[in-house]
Order: C-alpha cells, then structure tokens, then sequence
C-alpha cells in the first residue's frame, strides 16, 4: 500500500508525538562517542567537519538535558587537539582614562583665588597680598623711604670756602670805588711759583635790573682772555690765561664790573673760583666769596 505525501506527513507527526526518547541512553552514547580518541583515518575528516558536528551534538544535549553549560564548555573545547591552533579573535575597547585631579580647566586665564578680605590676589596690578589692590600706572610700594639728598652750600658760599691751597692765595671784595649804580667784584691772586695754566671764573648772582659791564684784568707779561656769559640766575665772567703762556710768581687782579638800579645791590650770593696748574705739574684750586672779613 503506498501512501500519499499527506498521509506520509500525518503519520510521521502521529509518530513522533508518540515517541518517548530515552535520555539517558542517548546521552550516554554521545558522551561516549564523544571522550573516544578518533582514529587516524577519520582525523582530516573530522579536521573539516568537526565545528558543525559539535554543533549539532550541543543542540541535542541542550534539548536533553538542559546542560547549557557543560555542552558549551565541550563544544569549545573540541573533540581533539587539531582544533587548539584555531586562535579565537579577542577584540578590546581602549579604556577611557579617568579625569585627572591634577589637570588644569582649559581656561584663556590663569584661575584668581579669592581672599579673604574679598580681595583677589590674580587680579591684575595687585600687590599680591590678600583684600589689596593697586590701580593700573601706580608703582607698588617697597617699604623703603626716599629721604632726599641734603645739600650744602654752593661752592664758593660761607661754610664752603677755600681761598687758599699751597703756594695760590685768593681774595674776593667789591670795589670801593663803585658808585649808586655801579659795581666791580675784584678777585686778588697771589702765586709763589710759576703758573701754566689758570682760568678764573667770577658768579655774580642775578638781582633786579643786574646788567655786566664786562670784565678787566691785571696781569702783566701774560694773555688773559675774558668772557661774560649771561645765565637764568647770574652772570658768568671767565677769565683764561693762554695757552702758549705763564704767569710768573706775583699777585693779579681779576674784576667782574656789572650795573644795577639806584638804591645799591646785596653782593651776598656772588662767588668766585680759580683753577691752576704750576710748572712742576701741581693742580691747584681756590674758591671764596665777597664777604667782608670779620
């Protein structure tokens, strides 16, 4: 009798719906089959198939018994030791590197800490010290004090006087002859040897109306040059010997002659200087003032 393809169908579901496998027998048999060493000659046969057989021997025992781990673990493992140079793929995310305690916030400025006075010791033209600032253009202060330099009287002036340096002696006075608007101040030198050099420089401190009449000298045998030159706060009168020439041991006269308005005028600022240098090469320098002695 031969049957249909329906009937064929009805009766493989009618008989597998009756069928009670034996678990036991079946899982001993593939346990067995599959702790046996295979033969020599199944060895490149089972090389090619032996992923897919493993395979399907997991699918049965995990649908016997429920053994998922056991029949993981065998199927991995293989059936022999031709499968243990199949080296398994480990792919591994880079890890992300925890935020560093030490790094910096990726600001344009450097942080400003705050004081505690409020003030802040970033701030730019502080004076670094907390709750202190200091605007911009204002030097910060050192601690130091500046005490101005003390000057003492100009040279020349009472208290800074010396009319007389080895053989050069000086005089200053005003001319007794001068008149209600008119008036001279005579320097007097006397030397005790030769001069080869000399120049003398008469300051007569400006006053209202003050005016130079020029300057004259006494020094015979000798070229003296004079000049006067106008400044701010007085008149310059510049006596110079020549060069070429020398003044021999003797006394000379040097007057600065000068106006001024009727009522007469207070000499006490002018000064006088004289610079020399003898034939044996001394360098000599005198200095005084108009004073009358005392």
């Amino acid at each position: 009798m031969r049957l249909s393809d329906e009937q064929l169908r009805a009766a493989l579901r009618a008989e597998a719906a009756a069928h009670q496998p034996d678990r036991d027998a079946m899982l001993a048999r593939i346990t067995s089959t599959a702790m046996n060493e295979p033969g020599t000659a199944h060895r490149h046969t089972r090389r090619r198939n032996g992923p897919r057989l493993r395979l399907a021997v997991v699918g049965a025992l995990v649908a016997l018994t429920g053994g998922g781990g056991f029949a993981a673990q065998w199927a991995l493992a293989g059936a022999d030791g031709d499968d243990t140079d199949r080296a398994i793929p480990v792919v591994s995310a880079p890890a992300t590197p925890a935020p560093s305690a030490s790094s910096a916030p990726p600001t344009g400025s450097p942080p400003v800490k705050p004081s505690a006075t409020g003030g802040a010791t970033g701030k730019p033209g502080g004076t670094g010290k907390p709750g202190t600032t200091t605007e911009p253009g204002t030097p910060a202060s050192t601690g130091a004090t500046t005490t101005p330099p003390t000057t003492g009287p100009t040279k020349g002036q009472p208290g800074n006087t010396r009319v007389e340096q080895g053989p050069l002696w000086s005089d200053g006075s005003i001319d007794p002859d001068s008149g209600d608007t008119r008036g001279a101040g005579v320097i007097t030198l006397k030397t005790g040897e030769r001069l080869t050099a000399l120049t003398v420089t008469v300051r007569v401190a400006r006053t209202t109306g003050l005016t130079s009449r020029g300057g004259t000298k006494s020094v015979p045998g000798a070229s003296v040059t004079s000049n006067v030159t106008e400044q701010a706060n007085a008149l310059l009168y510049t006596f110079t010997l020549a060069s070429a020439d020398e003044i021999a041991p003797g006394t000379y006269t040097f007057t600065a002659k000068y106006g001024y308005p009727a009522g007469g005028r207070n000499a006490g600022g002018d000064t006088y200087e004289a610079v020399a240098t003898t034939a044996g090469g001394q360098s000599l320098d005198v200095y005084g003032n108009f004073y009358p002695a005392s």
